[in-house]
């Protein structure tokens, strides 16, 4: 609780809650704490009375409608517990869609007078979709929420709940106003959930992303780049590595460290504090230099790269470059630089993108090939298959792909069904050339190059590939051995 919440006993209680997934596969990691849903609470702990609640974790995710009802039964126990005025609700994928519409539910039916708010990106790329006939949701907020939660707040006492749903465009949330976590609204909950500690931490130093991914839903937000200072980003990782002792702290920036003068002085600082954890951090190949590398190779780390595709032609379709073959060329530079330095990167893949053919798999495959004759590497290749979120340009223009590709969105709003959402999402044949099981063939040109991706790495990056990626990899004897 902040110090003018403590003035001020009229202001209205918050809880602020992560509402869990439906059909959502159990077996799927789970983030240990949803950190950006903690940073909205810290923000509004210097103002209101709030608390913090995460569903998923505490009650799990529901897969059938046997789960669901224990679901609904142990939400209603959890909202009758606490005192609050305004539940927000995040609803911060579309995995969370129907979980956080029987949240609300629940909560109009046994406060018909408290007021209840959605935000997180399927709010943003579907607000409509949180408006019913009978009003359950007060006010959903488009993009980031402290500002808007908290003017939102502010007059709830003299306003009441509006006659009906309200969509709220946010306006952007400055760096001067950052705040770091609040670590003391989650301490009964980390003992309660976590008595064995904490495997990882994701930490957020900076906002905004200024690139424009097809597949990428972080457009809906602001895209200008805002960040903590590099003092105050080592000294929250510091932080969490001492009060949680995590394996690893992970910058889950959507661009981490865009201006280089930031980087570099946060790069600095780490290595001098010279941090036990493991330290991970995703970013572009044209971000890191000779300096940059230098400094990561005096810590534990994992660099991870969003390449995406090795063909020239879906980069361009992903957006994810207007000079692909440049961007290529800068991703080996920065990965034969850092293997010389020992350091662990790892590449991450989108295969089935709009548009994939046969071809643009084997351009990619041709590129992975022609690096896997190098030994000693430290270089992982990571891969996924496409998954569709609202909001995106590839869901904004999918007339466009169906057209001139043959592609086929086949449960295009799968969010709203029963199946398996996690393959549901992923339910799209590329191209006329990729249909049916044919879209599985990445799959069988990964696993061919399975020998020739263990055998490029030196025995660091294979330890940690196969403890972290390839599970499968730590049976061979040659694990042992490395």
């Amino acid at each position: 609780m902040g110090q003018n919440a403590l003035k001020r006993k009229d202001f209205p209680a918050i809880l602020i809650a992560y509402p869990s997934c439906f059909y959502y596969p159990a077996w799927m990691e789970r983030v240990e704490m949803k950190t950006s849903q903690l940073l909205v609470a810290s923000y509004l702990g210097q103002f209101f009375p709030v608390e913090y609640a995460d569903f998923e974790i505490t009650i799990g995710r529901a897969n059938s409608s046997v789960q669901i009802r224990r679901y609904e039964r142990k939400v209603r126990e959890i909202l009758t517990d606490r005192r609050f005025d305004i539940l927000a609700l995040s609803c911060w994928t579309s995995l969370s869609y129907q979980a956080t519409l029987t949240t609300a539910r629940i909560c109009r039916e046994l406060f018909p007078d408290k007021l209840i708010v959605v935000g997180g990106y399927h709010a943003s790329a579907r607000p409509s979709e949180f408006v019913t006939p009978d009003n359950v949701i007060d006010y959903v907020i488009c993009g980031e929420g402290e500002l808007a939660l908290k003017e939102i707040a502010e007059g709830f006492k003299v306003a009441g709940r509006p006659s009906e749903t309200q969509i709220i465009k946010a306006p952007l949330f400055p760096a001067e106003e950052f705040i770091r976590i609040d670590w003391n609204l989650v301490d009964d909950f980390f003992r309660a959930e976590f008595p064995q500690g904490l495997i990882n931490v994701y930490l957020y130093h900076s906002r905004g992303c200024p690139f424009g991914c097809s597949f990428c839903m972080e457009p809906l937000k602001e895209r200008k780049w805002r960040a903590f200072s590099p003092e105050m980003a080592v000294e929250e990782m510091l932080l969490v590595g001492e009060r949680f002792k995590p394996l690893g702290v992970a910058a889950a920036d959507a661009c981490f460290g865009l201006r280089s003068a930031w980087r570099k002085e946060f790069l600095k600082r780490l290595v001098e504090a010279a941090p036990k954890f493991w330290v991970v951090i995703e970013t572009r190949p044209e971000y890191l230099d000779r300096e940059d590398i230098e400094l990561l190779s005096h810590l534990k780390v994992e660099v991870q790269f969003g390449v995406e595709s090795c063909s020239p032609e879906i980069l361009l379709l992903m957006r994810k470059t207007r000079q692909p073959r440049k961007f290529l060329d800068r991703f080996l530079e920065t990965s034969h630089l850092l293997s010389e330095k020992g350091v662990l990167h790892r590449a991450n893949l989108i295969f089935n993108h709009p548009g994939e053919t046969r071809r643009t798999l084997e351009e990619t495959f041709a590129f992975i090939d022609r690096e896997l004759v190098y030994r000693g590497t430290s270089l992982m290749w990571a891969a996924h298959a496409y998954m569709h979120f609202p909001g995106c340009e590839l869901d904004v223009n999918r007339q466009y792909y169906e057209e001139k590709y043959g592609t086929r969105f086949l449960k295009p709003e799968w969010w709203k069904g029963t199946d398996d959402q996690y393959e549901a999402s992923m339910d799209c044949d590329p191209s006329g050339d990729l249909q049916g099981e044919d879209r599985h063939l990445w799959r069988k040109m990964l696993e061919e190059r399975s020998d020739a991706m263990k055998a490029a790495l030196t025995p660091l990056a294979f330890r940690f590939a196969a403890a972290k990626y390839y599970l499968e990899w730590k049976s061979e004897p040659s694990h042992e051995k490395n």
